[in-house]
């Protein structure tokens, strides 16, 4: 049981103490609120999720009885015998995508936006809804860089030092790829988040890899062209375009059912049911646009804040005033 009597001469300790010295307010704006802001989000990571694929097994006393011991799981196939009677079964390793995502950055897209979450997916790559693959209009490319180049951190322990990424970093330099990493002189190179130029996910590995894919791009054609060329199945994208008459033809054209336009974490729930019972909706909620649709008899979910249209409505009739 709990000392009723200490827990009161604690409270009571307490009380006196805040009569004695008692403190002022916190200043709600201080000098390191103005010239120190911090936007910090737990550095918690993911994995890569798990398939485990045995081997038939295979032991002296009987082919049906399989072993009590379950096999340890690592990257690399293993075999090993528990007994002269019974032997372990061949365990290979494979990791599948954890709901992998397509960003798309159009010219007069929001940047500062969609750097925010790239930056946060680089350095949780594993994560789900996590982006995996970038198309970035060619125009845009050099200021790109430019803002991107001071963002690195080293990546967590459990991401650098997983098989999976160390494996992709000796693909990488097998293939000579270019690179966009971080700054050798504050993130080590085993450890840098990557962005990888011009090359698919399939020639780093047959699951999740670790790094982002870059391609650029100059028209909304060959968005399509590239989308079509990547195997990757993704289960949503993310288009920051001010252009909705755009975005909706990529909605269209692209083979994904989930369309997040200049927005990124969104609560789909609202409109679930309306895709799962295969009806047309449309509906505005906290601020976004919901709608479930059909293309080419594919039903499609597209979300996107209610700003993106009346804002740029309001833009247009300003310019009819003027």
């Amino acid at each position: 049981m709990y000392n009723r009597r200490a827990t009161t001469s604690i409270f009571e300790e307490a009380v006196k103490y805040v009569y004695q010295y008692p403190l002022l307010p916190i200043p709600l704006i201080d000098y390191d609120f103005i010239y120190n802001l911090s936007c910090k989000k737990p550095r918690d990571v993911s994995l890569p999720l798990v398939l485990e694929v045995e081997s038939e097994y295979k032991s002296k006393a009987s082919a049906s009885e399989k072993p009590k011991k379950v096999a340890r799981l690592s990257y690399h196939s293993k075999a090993s015998s528990t007994s002269d009677e019974e032997t372990e079964p061949e365990v290979e390793i494979k990791y599948r995508w954890n709901s992998p995502r397509l960003m798309i950055l159009c010219e007069d897209g929001d940047i500062n936006c969609a750097l925010h979450y790239l930056i946060e997916s680089l350095h949780d790559p594993f994560a789900c809804n996590a982006v995996a693959t970038l198309f970035l209009q060619e125009s845009i490319l050099e200021e790109f860089l430019d803002r991107m180049k001071d963002r690195f951190e080293p990546l967590s322990s459990d991401i650098f030092g997983h098989p999976v990424y160390v494996k992709t970093l000796e693909r990488l330099e097998q293939l000579q790829a270019k690179t966009i990493v971080g700054d050798p002189k504050t993130v080590p190179a085993n450890a840098s988040p990557i962005l990888v130029y011009d090359l698919g996910h399939r020639y780093l590995a047959d699951g999740p890899t670790g790094v982002i894919t870059l391609h650029t791009f100059r028209t909304m054609k060959e968005v399509i062209e590239l989308q079509a060329k990547e195997p990757l199945a993704f289960t949503s994208v993310c288009i920051w375009n001010e252009k909705l008459g755009a975005s909706y033809e990529l909605v269209a054209r692209l083979s994904p059912l989930i369309f997040l336009l200049n927005c990124y974490y969104v609560d789909l729930g609202q409109i679930s049911l309306s895709f799962i019972c295969n009806f047309n909706s449309a509906k505005i909620i906290d601020g976004y646009h919901y709608e479930s649709l059909t293309f080419k008899e594919k039903r499609k979910i597209v979300v996107h804040p209610v700003g993106t249209i009346w804002g740029k409505v309001a833009r247009e009739a300003a310019l009819v005033q003027y």
